[in-house]
């Protein structure tokens, strides 16, 4: 990306042209999340740059036109020049092996959840990796309820993906057994 002198425009430009979206229900799960005031985060080892362009795409659409304060974004930052070219990234680079909570510490997410004040984590991932997302927290393991999306070779890998998510949903399914669970317990 320094070398193909990427843009900020380029991302922005590339994100309107394409039909990339979150998962379907996502709007509706971060408006209850945001009316209960519950600290919500997107931890990605891609490109923050790009899943604040698809959050900002997704909200121009609504009446709040942006998206909801109590959401965050910790991924992989791009560092731009005062052209707007790609010069680097800021931070320590977030892959699949150390996405977890040492990530997460010293970032202005972590500064306003207050996590001391909650007794529970909701973990959504779509990789074997993202189930160790709460690893470093100080919950126990019955206080933190993890959801695995399975996209592809459901057959393959069902077996693993139970063994370290609680749920498992495939077949790229919806968001929509997640809203119905936040709906039965108390935010």
């Amino acid at each position: 990306m320094v070398e193909h002198k990427l843009t900020k425009r380029t991302v922005e430009a590339a994100v309107e042209a394409s039909d990339i979206t979150f998962r379907e229900g996502f709007m509706d799960i971060f408006a209850l999340l945001a009316r209960e005031k519950v600290p919500t985060l997107i931890f990605s080892a891609g490109l923050y740059d790009v899943i604040h362009a698809v959050l900002n795409k997704e909200y121009a659409k609504t009446p709040a036109k942006t998206p909801p304060t109590n959401v965050h974004v910790v991924s992989n930052m791009m560092r731009f020049d005062e052209d707007g070219t790609v010069v680097g990234f800021d931070g320590t680079l977030i892959h699949s092996l150390n996405k977890n909570a040492s990530a997460l510490v010293g970032t202005e997410f972590w500064k306003q959840c207050q996590l001391e004040k909650r007794h529970n984590i909701l973990l959504l991932g779509d990789s074997l990796g993202d189930a160790d997302m709460a690893t470093g927290l100080d919950f126990k393991e019955d206080e933190i309820m993890r959801i695995g999306f399975l996209n592809g070779r459901a057959d393959e890998k069902l077996e693993l993906y139970l063994q370290r998510f609680d749920v498992v949903l495939t077949h790229d399914a919806s968001l929509l057994p997640v809203e119905l669970l936040l709906h039965q317990i108390q935010l």
